[in-house]
C-alpha cells in the first residue's frame, strides 16, 4: 500500500536541477503559452506571403530573366511621377519574381503603383485608397502582437525568450533516467493506439524533441531582432570575445540639397550599384529630406537575403558614400560573425536550408511548435485532474 510519504519520496527522487527545470518549464509555458501559439501561426503565414500572393495576383509575377537588363529604377520613379505629380514617392521596389513597385507616401496595396520591371508598362495603378492587407496584419501580430509597438513588442520579445528556456528545461524533463529498451521506444516514438492522456503525452514529449533544435534556431534568430542584449551575446560569442563594431554611415550631402538633381543621382547611384553585384532585385529608398541619401539595396538571391547588399548615394551627385553596415560588404568577404548576422533571417524563416523546401519544412516544425503549448497545458491539466479527482 503506498502512502502519501511514500508518494512524496518518490516525487523528491530527482534532482534539484530537474526539480527547477520542472517549475520552470510548467510554470513559464503556462504564462507565455497563448502568445507563442500566435507567434509561430502568424509566423509561418507571414513566411509564405509571397507564394500566396503569387496565386493570388498571377499579372504581378514577373520571372527574372538572366542576361537582361532590368530598367533603372530612376525610370521608374520618373514614369510615376509624371503620372501623379502631386505624389510624393517613398520607394521603388523589386521583390524578385514580381512586378516592381513605386510606393506614394504609405506602405500600403492602395498607395502602389505596379509596373513591369524590365518594359516599365503599367500592371496595376494604385486606387490612393487604404486597403487592408492581411500580411501585413499578421506581421503587426507577429511582432507585437497587435498591440501598441512599445507595449506589444517587448512582450513578444520576451515571450521568445522565455520559449527557448522552456525547450531547454523540456530537454531536461524529455532525458530518458535510464536507456533501456522501452525508455528508448517511449522517448522517440508516439503510441499512436493509446488513450488520450498518454496519446497527447507523446505528442508533446517525442515531437517537442524533434522539432526542438530548429525551434532553437527560430528563437534565438527572434531574439536577435528584439532583444538588444542578445544581439550583442550573439556578436560576441561569435567572434570569440569581440564587441561588435558600431555602424557608421555617412549621411550628408556634399552639396546643398538640389531637387531637380534627384533623379539623375538615383540614375548614377543605380548604374554605379549593378556593377558592383548581378541582381534580381532591389529596393531603392527615396530620400524624404536634404541630409538623407538615395539608399539602394541589391537581391543577388530568389527570396533570400543572406546575400543582400546596400548601398549609400548623395542624393544631389549620386557619389558612393561611405558605409560600414553589416550589409555593405558581400557575404564571401564577411568575417563569420558577419556571416551570422547576414543570415539570420533566411535561419529564421528557413529559406537558408534549401529556399522554399527549407520554408516548408519550417511550417511543420513551426505548427509543432504552435501545438506545444496546447499539449503542454493538456499534460498539466490531466495531472491536475487526476490528482483533484
Amino acid at each position: 500500500m503506498n502512502t502519501g510519504k511514500a508518494k512524496s519520496k518518490k516525487k523528491n527522487n530527482r534532482s534539484l536541477f530537474y526539480r527547477i527545470s520542472a517549475w520552470l518549464h510548467l510554470w513559464l509555458g503556462l504564462a507565455s503559452g497563448i502568445i507563442i501559439v500566435i507567434i509561430c501561426i502568424t509566423g509561418i503565414t507571414w513566411s509564405f506571403r509571397d507564394e500566396i500572393k503569387d496565386w493570388l495576383n498571377p499579372e504581378l509575377k514577373v520571372d527574372y530573366i538572366p542576361g537582361k537588363a532590368m530598367l533603372n529604377p530612376a525610370d521608374l520613379y520618373g514614369k510615376a511621377k509624371k503620372l501623379y505629380p502631386d505624389q510624393e514617392i517613398s520607394f521603388v521596389w523589386r521583390p524578385t519574381g514580381k512586378a516592381a513597385m513605386v510606393g506614394f507616401g504609405k506602405r500600403n496595396p492602395g498607395f502602389v503603383l505596379h509596373l513591369h520591371p524590365y518594359t516599365g508598362e503599367i500592371l496595376r495603378k494604385p486606387s490612393f485608397q487604404k486597403e487592408f492587407d492581411f500580411f501585413e496584419w499578421t506581421l503587426k501580430g507577429h511582432r507585437f502582437l497587435w498591440l501598441p509597438s512599445g507595449f506589444g513588442r517587448p512582450v513578444i520579445n520576451y515571450s521568445t525568450f522565455i520559449f527557448f528556456i522552456t525547450l531547454l528545461s523540456g530537454l531536461v524533463l524529455w532525458w530518458p533516467k535510464k536507456w533501456t529498451k522501452a525508455m528508448r521506444k517511449q522517448s522517440f516514438s508516439v503510441k499512436w493506439d493509446a488513450k488520450t492522456k498518454r496519446l497527447n503525452y507523446d505528442l508533446h514529449n517525442v515531437f517537442g524533441f524533434y522539432s526542438m533544435i530548429i525551434l532553437m534556431v527560430i528563437s534565438m534568430t527572434g531574439m536577435y531582432y528584439g532583444l538588444p542584449w542578445f544581439n550583442k551575446f550573439l556578436y560576441f560569442t561569435t567572434s570569440l570575445g569581440k564587441s561588435p563594431q558600431k555602424e557608421r554611415q555617412e549621411l550628408k550631402n556634399e552639396t546643398p540639397y538640389k531637387p531637380e538633381n534627384l533623379q539623375g543621382s538615383m540614375y548614377i547611384a543605380w548604374e554605379d550599384a549593378v556593377n558592383k553585384v548581378d541582381a534580381k532585385g532591389y529596393y531603392l529608398s527615396v530620400p524624404k529630406d536634404s541630409t538623407e541619401t538615395v539608399s539602394l539595396y541589391l537581391y543577388p538571391s530568389h527570396r533570400r537575403f543572406y546575400d543582400l547588399q546596400s548601398f549609400s548615394y548623395d542624393r544631389n551627385s549620386g557619389r558612393l558614400l561611405a558605409n560600414t553596415s553589416a550589409y555593405a560588404g558581400s557575404f564571401e568577404h564577411a568575417d563569420f560573425p558577419v556571416k551570422v548576422q547576414k543570415l539570420n533571417y533566411d535561419l529564421h524563416v528557413g529559406s537558408a536550408l534549401g529556399g522554399v523546401w527549407g520554408r516548408i519544412l519550417y511550417f511543420f516544425i513551426t505548427l509543432v511548435g504552435a501545438s506545444l503549448p496546447v499539449t503542454g497545458f493538456l499534460v498539466w491539466w490531466f495531472k491536475k485532474k487526476k490528482k483533484t479527482g
